[in-house]
């Protein structure tokens, strides 16, 4: 299978801080390395979307190890140097923007950046873009009890709440695939295309014939 993250923000005491860790940024680290590794099998795909990690060549040659699958495909984020995971080796590719699949051979087609953009190749014809960097919040706020979580604008903090759900009621195929948005978790590429609208239900949100 094929999944998604981003922000995962490693060795980061400002975002370790905001997501509730106070100072221990190891609880942190290690947090969003259990969610990352925890989903993920050696036959899977992962592409990390950016804002990575806070750390030297030897702490990114740590991830890669931590992380089980045996393709891993970087697209760097402002928090990144991308001579960092070049230098350290063992990534399928390493790019500022990358994009995967044929929308008529596919059925889908994935445009991936750290930012996200307004407009992107194919948007009108069923591409999906994925992005990182904002820090979106899910549109419920988790349990009391659960792992710490971000505090929304509106509280002080800086992740907007519901982004990823209003982007489907507004019929934008647009998400943000940051752990903060997703539960410390990376999302699959079946769960996104399940959480956005399809074809039929796109151009009824946009006015257009249904064919």
């Amino acid at each position: 299978m094929r999944f998604f993250t981003a922000d995962l923000h490693l060795g980061d005491k400002a975002i370790a801080r905001w997501r509730g860790f106070g100072d221990d940024v190891s609880a942190h680290d290690e947090a969003i390395l259990a969610g990352l590794v925890g989903r993920l099998s050696a036959d899977d795909e992962l592409w990390l979307l950016g804002d990575i990690c806070k750390a030297r060549v030897e702490d990114v040659q740590g991830l890669r190890e931590a992380i089980p699958c045996e393709r891993v495909y970087v697209v760097v984020g402002n928090h990144d140097a991308r001579s960092k995971f070049v230098t350290c080796g063992g990534f399928q590719k390493v790019e500022y923007y990358d994009q995967i699949g044929r929308v008529r051979t596919d059925g889908y087609k994935f445009v991936m950046s750290h930012y996200p953009m307004l407009d992107w190749d194919r948007s009108y014809h069923g591409a999906y873009m994925l992005h990182g960097h904002i820090h979106s919040l899910p549109e419920q706020a988790p349990e009391p009890g659960t792992l710490p979580a971000p505090a929304a604008s509106r509280e002080g903090g800086m992740g907007l709440r519901g982004y990823n759900a209003r982007n489907a009621q507004l019929g934008i195929r647009r998400y943000d695939v940051g752990v903060d948005a997703n539960g410390y978790v990376p999302v699959s590429d079946r769960e996104i295309i399940a959480a956005l609208p399809n074809d039929e239900e796109w151009s009824a949100l946009h006015g257009l014939p249904v064919d």
